[in-house]
């Protein structure tokens, strides 16, 4: 399943079953998977991070090598 270009972000079931679902962003890629709980609070912090943050308010992050993700596509 694609987003179209114009879409917002969205959080839609991974397999048929609705056990795994994905965040998608505005361009139809996928931004994380997890439950669908998970997905949803994530999506609302980062609806949430975007309205509030501000091009001075950039915090930088060391990268971390042994992140994984919960679940392997």
């Amino acid at each position: 399943m694609t987003a179209t270009a114009h879409e917002k972000k969205a959080v839609r079931p991974l397999n048929v079953t609705g056990t795994i679902y994905a965040i998608y962003d505005d361009k139809g890629r996928v931004m994380g998977t997890g439950s669908r709980e998970v997905c949803e609070t994530l999506l609302y912090i980062i609806n949430k991070s975007s309205l509030t943050s501000r091009s001075t308010d950039i915090v930088f992050m060391a990268r971390r090598s042994n992140v994984r993700s919960a679940i392997a596509i």
